[in-house]
């Protein structure tokens, strides 16, 4: 392997009635809590909660065995909202490894990983839907 530049536009947004539009192609999906700005009474991305990664994005949304765990969450008045980047298989595990190490997404807690990165030094360059998402990270492997 070798140092990568992933570059991944995230699409969505989707709450949980519209995931019917969200690809069905592979890729990392993002789950986020969402309430409304108190500023703005808009509703709007709060916290990045979930990262995971599917050969079908939103088969993976729709089927995830902790959805009603991110449902449980939820304060009155806040919804799940979905976000996806398009990724190919080859490269598919490493971006989702390296949105996961370097975010640290609440409900990925037990993912292996959160402190080890066990491919080459990976550049992640995000654009679309990226709100509460870093736009540009670099994760060093450590194993």
């Amino acid at each position: 392997m070798s140092e990568q530049l992933l570059s991944p536009k995230m699409l969505g947004y989707w709450t949980r009635d519209q995931l019917h539009d969200a690809p069905d192609e592979s890729g990392i999906y993002c789950v986020f809590r969402a309430a409304k700005d108190p500023e703005t009474e808009e509703m709007d991305v709060q916290e990045l909660l979930y990262v995971g990664e599917h050969r079908n994005a939103r088969y993976g949304l729709e089927h995830h065995e902790d959805r009603a765990k991110w449902e449980a969450f939820l304060q009155p008045g806040e919804e799940l909202w979905h976000a996806v980047g398009l990724a190919g298989h080859a490269n598919r595990e490493r971006l989702a490894a390296a949105m996961i190490n370097a975010h640290k997404p609440r409900f990925n807690n037990h993912s292996e990983y959160l402190d080890r990165f066990p491919f080459d030094e990976t550049t992640v360059h995000l654009y679309g839907k990226k709100h509460k998402l870093q736009s540009i990270f670099t994760v060093e492997r450590h194993d």
